[in-house]
């Protein structure tokens, strides 16, 4: 019997009904992304209805989310996130294709 635990990878991508991906402090939604041995399990729409950035910076903080891509992301969202141990990464193309650049390391952590 294996003691080996799977670990599965949360990824939330910013998403603002667009092909474009918004900066992080523009985001209120967000497509949250299940991953386990570089298989996507479950896509479901996160909506988050921040009061302001401060806001924003704390619930995805706080969040169960391992990795956040967004176009970009403001210099205090970046240090207050990373310290939480969120890693950051920047895309401009659509949500799923920014996942699936994630998955191939394509784009690199901030």
């Amino acid at each position: 019997m294996s003691n080996s635990v799977k670990k599965m990878t949360f990824v939330a991508v910013a998403y603002a009904g667009e092909a474009s991906i918004p900066v992080f402090e523009k985001a209120t939604n967000f497509w949250a992304y299940y991953i386990e041995d570089g298989k996507i399990y479950k896509r479901e729409l996160l909506s988050l209805f921040p009061e302001s950035t401060d806001d924003l910076i704390e619930k995805m903080g706080r969040s169960m989310f391992d990795v956040l891509i967004c176009r970009n992301f403001g210099p205090k969202a970046m240090a207050k996130l990373k310290a939480r141990g969120k890693r950051l990464y920047s895309f401009e193309g659509g949500c799923d294709r920014a996942v699936r650049a994630f998955l191939d390391r394509e784009i690199k952590e901030l």
